[in-house]
C-alpha cells in the first residue's frame, strides 16, 4: 500500500482511530490480545460465584427467579394461545405452512439463511462449516488467530448465519401455531450442541461481538417462549444462563474495538447485548455495570451515528433498519422495566424511522436497495418478505410515538411479539405522510409523484463510504423498482465479483474513463472520498428540480433531475478538463423487462397495463449496450438477498467525447 494512501486513510478516519487500530493490531500480533481472552473451563461453581444473591445459588432457585420475573420480557408462554388466535386472523394458511416448514427444515439442520434461501448445515448441525463452499473453520483455534476474510474460506457470514440462530424465531412461531413440543425440544437440542461444539473463546463463532449479541437475543427469545415446556428443565436453564453470562463477558471485553475501530452498527448491537443481559438477569454481580455500560453506549452511539436529519452513518438502508431493530428491542425491554432513554436519542430515532418511511414504496413496503446489504434481519417475526420494511418501522414507531404507521395487515405480527395484543388492536394510526423531502445532512433527496418516487444521492462524506455511487438515482413506479440499485451479494465473493457490487460503473450514475469514484483500501476502508455538492433542490407546484455535482473525477460531473407530472428528466453534464477524448458511460440498472423501440428509446414494462418509455440522447452520438446476467464481463447482475444474485437488465450508454462540455439526457415518461 502506498504511503500517500496510508496518509489519506489517517486523514479520513482521524488520528484517534489510527492510533487505536495500530495499537490493537500490535496487541493481536504480539499475543497480548489473546491473553486478554483466556481459554479456560468455566465451571458451574465459577458461575455460581458470579451470582450476587445467595438465595439463587442453585439451579432450581435460578430457574424459579427467571420464571418469577418473566414480566420483564416482551411476552410469556401464557400469551401464546392468544397470539395464535390473532395470527389466525392475519396470516393465510400458506403463511402458516411456510413458517412451520422453515422450522421443520431447521430441526434437520437446513437453515433459512438471510431470510431467503436454505442451506444444509448437516444433522446435527456443523456450526463451523461454510455450507456454500464446504470449507470447515477450525473449532480448536482461538478466535484472535482466525482471519475471517481469507480467500480460501469464502464468506464467513455463511458460517455465522446458523450461529445467529434465526431458526429460533421460527421454532417459536411454529410452536405458537401448532403447539407441537418438538420445537421446544429442537431449541434446547441445538443450543446444547452449539455450546458443546463451540468451547469458550475457540472458533470463528466467537470472533465477532455483534454476532454474539444476536445469538444472545435469539437464545433469550426462545427461553421465554418455551419456559413452561416440559423440555425446559432447571438444568437446561442453568446451562443457558451460564453461557449467556459468558457471552456478556466476551462482548464487554472487546466492545472498545467496535466503538473505536468499527464505528457503526456493531457498536450499537454490542451495547444492546450488554444492556439486555444487564436488564433481564440482574442477579449477576456484573449486571449493574453491564446495564449502565449498555445504556451509556446505546445513547452515545445513537446520538453519534444517527445524523440530525435521521439518516445513518453507514449509507445503507438495510444497516439503517438493523440499527432500528437493535433499539426496538432495547426500548421495549427498558419500557417493561421502567427505564427511559435520553430524550435526544428518542427524537433522533423518530427521525430515523421517518427517514426510511419517506423512502418507502407504499405498495410493496420496500425501500431502495441502497448501499451495503448483508441480509440482516435480526428479528424475523413477520410473514412479510425480507425486503418489506413495514413490520420493523411500524413496531418502533408504535414504541416511540404510540401510533401505527400502516393500516392492519400481516406486518403487525412483528408488533404483536414486541408489544402484545393491546398494540395490534390499537386503532391509533399515525398521520405521517410521504412527500418530496430533502435529507441534506446525509445527502438523500426524495422526489414524490402520484404513483412514483425517485431518490438521488449527493453528499460530502463525514464517514467512510460503502459503495462508490455518488449521484446514483433510484426510481420507483406503481410498486416496481424501475431504476434499481444492485445490493451487495457477498463481502468475500469469488474473484470475478470481488468489486462488482460496489463499483461506480454498476450504479445508476456516470463513470468517466472507467475510473471508480473511490479507491479500495484494506478490508472495508476506502481511500479517496468523493465530495458531492447540491446546487438546488426546488419544490414547486408543477415540478421539482434537483441539481448537484461531485469531484470524484478530474472532470466535473453535474446531474440535474427534474420531475414533472408525466416524466423524470435526468440531465448529466460532464465538463472535460483534460482537453482530450474522454470515455463517458451512463449506467441504468433496469428492474423491469425492456423492449427496444428505436436505437435510443425503450419501453420499460411494469405489468400488462403499465409501461414507461425511456429515451436517451447526448451531444455526441453514443452507443447502447444491454447486459443481462453476463458472467464473463461480468455485467447485468443485482442482489436483493445476501448470498444470491439474479440477472437484471443493465443498460450502458457510452459516449467518447472531445467537447469541453458533454451533455447526456435520460427522459422517463410515466
Amino acid at each position: 500500500m502506498k504511503v500517500i494512501d496510508i496518509l489519506k486513510i489517517i486523514k479520513n478516519m482521524g488520528l484517534a482511530w489510527t492510533v487505536f487500530r495500530v495499537s490493537y493490531e500490535l496487541k493481536r500480533k504480539t499475543g497480548i490480545l489473546k491473553r486478554k481472552f483466556p481459554v479456560k473451563d468455566f465451571s458451574d461453581e465459577d458461575f455460581l460465584d458470579r451470582i450476587s444473591e445467595k438465595r439463587l445459588k442453585s439451579k432450581e432457585s435460578l430457574s424459579n427467579s427467571i420464571r418469577e420475573n418473566r414480566h420483564k420480557f416482551l411476552f410469556n408462554t401464557q400469551d401464546l394461545h392468544l397470539f395464535k388466535e390473532y395470527l389466525d386472523t392475519i396470516l393465510t394458511k400458506e403463511d402458516k405452512d411456510r413458517i412451520v416448514q422453515i422450522a421443520d427444515n431447521a430441526i434437520e439442520g437446513r437453515i433459512y439463511c438471510f431470510s431467503h434461501w436454505t442451506a444444509d448445515y448437516g444433522n446435527p448441525i456443523n456450526w463451523h462449516i461454510n455450507p456454500v463452499s464446504g470449507y470447515e473453520w477450525p473449532k480448536d483455534k482461538h478466535w484472535v488467530d482466525i482471519e475471517e476474510l481469507s480467500r480460501v474460506s469464502g464468506d464467513v457470514k455463511y458460517v455465522w448465519e446458523a450461529s445467529r440462530f434465526p431458526q429460533i424465531f421460527y421454532f417459536v412461531r411454529a410452536y405458537t401455531i401448532t403447539r407441537d413440543e418438538k420445537y421446544a425440544q429442537a431449541y434446547w437440542n441445538q443450543i446444547e450442541h452449539w455450546i458443546k461444539e463451540n468451547p469458550y473463546q475457540l472458533g470463528v463463532n466467537w470472533k465477532c461481538g455483534q454476532e454474539i449479541s444476536f445469538r444472545t437475543f435469539a437464545w433469550i427469545f426462545g427461553l421465554y417462549a418455551f419456559l413452561d415446556s416440559p423440555h425446559t428443565t432447571d438444568t437446561r436453564i442453568f446451562m443457558l444462563i451460564k453461557n449467556i453470562y459468558l457471552n456478556a463477558i466476551r462482548i464487554e471485553k472487546n466492545i472498545e474495538f467496535a466503538i473505536k475501530a468499527v464505528q457503526n452498527n456493531h457498536a450499537i448491537s454490542e451495547a444492546a447485548g450488554l444492556f439486555t443481559v444487564g436488564i433481564l438477569f440482574p442477579f449477576f454481580k456484573d449486571s449493574e455495570r453491564w446495564l449502565y455500560k449498555g445504556k451509556k453506549y446505546l445513547e452515545q452511539e445513537g446520538l453519534k451515528q444517527i445524523y440530525d436529519d435521521g439518516s445513518y452513518i453507514q449509507h445503507s438502508t438495510n444497516y439503517h433498519r438493523l440499527m432500528l431493530q437493535d433499539y426496538t428491542w432495547c426500548y421495549r425491554l427498558a419500557e417493561l422495566s421502567n427505564i427511559s432513554f435520553s430524550p435526544k436519542l428518542t427524537e433522533k430515532l423518530k427521525l430515523a424511522v421517518d427517514f426510511l418511511y419517506q423512502m418507502q414504496d407504499e405498495t410493496s413496503g420496500m425501500v431502495p436497495n441502497y448501499g451495503p446489504n448483508d441480509g440482516a434481519l435480526i428479528f424475523p417475526l413477520s410473514a412479510c418478505d425480507y425486503l418489506n420494511y413495514k413490520p420493523q418501522l411500524n413496531t418502533l414507531n408504535y414504541i416511540l410515538n404510540g401510533t401505527k404507521l400502516y393500516k392492519p395487515g400481516k406486518h403487525e405480527e412483528d408488533l404483536l411479539w414486541f408489544c402484545g395484543l393491546n398494540a395490534v388492536n390499537s386503532e391509533a394510526i399515525s398521520a405521517a405522510t410521504k412527500t418530496t423531502k430533502s435529507f441534506g445532512v446525509g445527502g438523500y433527496y426524495v422526489i414524490r409523484g402520484k404513483n412514483s418516487f425517485g431518490m438521488i444521492r449527493c453528499t460530502k462524506y463525514k464517514h467512510r463510504p460503502g459503495h462508490a455511487d455518488m449521484l446514483h438515482f433510484d426510481l420507483w413506479c406503481n410498486g416496481v423498482n424501475v431504476l434499481t440499485d444492485i445490493g451487495s451479494y457477498s463481502y468475500n465473493p469469488e474473484e470475478k465479483f470481488k468489486d462488482y457490487f460496489s463499483a461506480t460503473i454498476n450504479h445508476n450514475t456516470i463513470t468517466i474513463n472507467n475510473q471508480n469514484q473511490t479507491k479500495k483500501g484494506p478490508r472495508f476502508l476506502t481511500v479517496d472520498w468523493p465530495e458531492g455538492y447540491v446546487n438546488a433542490f426546488n419544490v414547486n407546484d408543477d415540478k421539482v428540480i434537483f441539481s448537484g455535482y461531485h469531484n470524484a473525477y478530474r472532470n466535473i460531473h453535474k446531474r440535474n433531475v427534474e420531475f414533472r407530472e408525466n416524466c423524470y428528466i435526468i440531465t448529466d453534464e460532464i465538463e472535460n478538463k483534460e482537453g482530450s477524448k474522454i470515455n463517458i458511460k451512463l449506467n441504468w440498472n433496469i428492474g423491469t423487462e425492456i423492449e427496444k423501440i428505436t436505437d435510443n428509446k425503450y419501453r420499460l414494462i411494469i405489468n400488462d397495463r403499465k409501461s414507461l418509455i425511456m429515451e436517451i440522447t447526448s451531444s455526441t452520438k453514443g452507443n447502447i449496450s444491454i447486459y443481462y446476467g453476463n458472467v464473463d464481463k461480468p455485467a447485468g447482475w443485482r442482489s436483493l438477498y445476501y448470498g444470491e444474485m439474479t440477472p437484471v437488465n443493465q443498460l450502458v450508454y457510452e459516449v467518447k467525447s472531445v467537447k469541453e462540455k458533454e451533455e447526456l439526457r435520460t427522459i422517463i415518461y410515466l
